[in-house]
């Protein structure tokens, strides 16, 4: 488990008594940035020279569901078992595209770039939360600046287990030195808001346009406040008391 990177330079500021939260947790894959399709694509790249025929929709839970998982249970439906190291291998592999796809043209959907700015701006703390490695992340937003509004970025890489464990939010929260009632999480998927919430972490569903999210059908986000755009952000974190 690598040590947590972090990457604000800014001196952090105190529990403010005057607001209910002091601090933003961004999940990234499907609230910060767009990459369903890339992931698909990513495989869809790794394995067109594999000499055997893959159902077409094979990788269509790509970005929610873990590599080393995902790889295995296509290959164990078509009757072959790969061995950890082919597992580790093909994922390897899959995350090189994957990493050069993000780098070349970031898919950050519109909206965050400003309001992770107007947040920054208002001296509440920011981190991002993810199951997604952070060599994703880093290729996505290091070119942008959002990166550096950061505190730092909980990945795959830290902790045991991804969502819906609250492992990443519990770590968190231990980083920012704040009781877990003092965050809320920006979450687009009932794993990573079941998540927030076991930590004790206050959760905004969020679903942009064109996103998975937007598209679940039922109480997808058990009850919490949906965003159907970033432009409401605002208005949610004055209502749970942060601005």
């Amino acid at each position: 488990m690598q040590e947590l990177q972090t990457n604000f330079k800014m001196e952090l500021p105190t529990i403010n008594p005057n607001r209910a939260i002091d601090a933003v947790l961004w999940d990234f894959d499907g609230v910060i940035a767009r990459t369903e399709n890339l992931h698909v694509a990513a495989w869809q790249r790794v394995v067109r020279h594999v000499e055997i025929t893959l159902p077409s929709d094979a990788f269509k839970t790509a970005a929610s569901e873990d590599d080393r998982d995902l790889v295995a249970r296509v290959f164990e439906a078509i009757g072959v078992s790969l061995h950890t190291s082919q597992v580790l291998a093909w994922c390897a592999a899959k995350q090189e595209v994957l990493v050069d796809l993000l780098r070349a043209a970031p898919p950050i959907y519109p909206g965050v770039p400003q309001s992770i700015r107007n947040i920054a701006s208002q001296g509440i703390r920011q981190a991002i939360v993810t199951s997604t490695w952070r060599a994703n992340v880093q290729a996505t937003l290091g070119q942008s600046g959002l990166l550096d509004m950061m505190e730092f970025v909980v990945s795959k890489e830290d902790v045991a287990k991804p969502k819906p464990s609250p492992d990443g939010y519990r770590l968190a929260v231990q980083r920012l030195g704040l009781p877990p009632a003092r965050c809320v999480a920006l979450e687009d998927s009932p794993f990573g808001l079941k998540a927030a919430r076991t930590a004790g972490v206050n959760v905004l569903g969020v679903a942009h346009r064109f996103s998975p999210a937007e598209s679940r059908a039922g109480n997808w986000a058990g009850g919490a406040r949906i965003l159907n755009d970033l432009k409401s952000l605002e208005a949610a974190l004055i209502a749970l008391g942060t601005l």
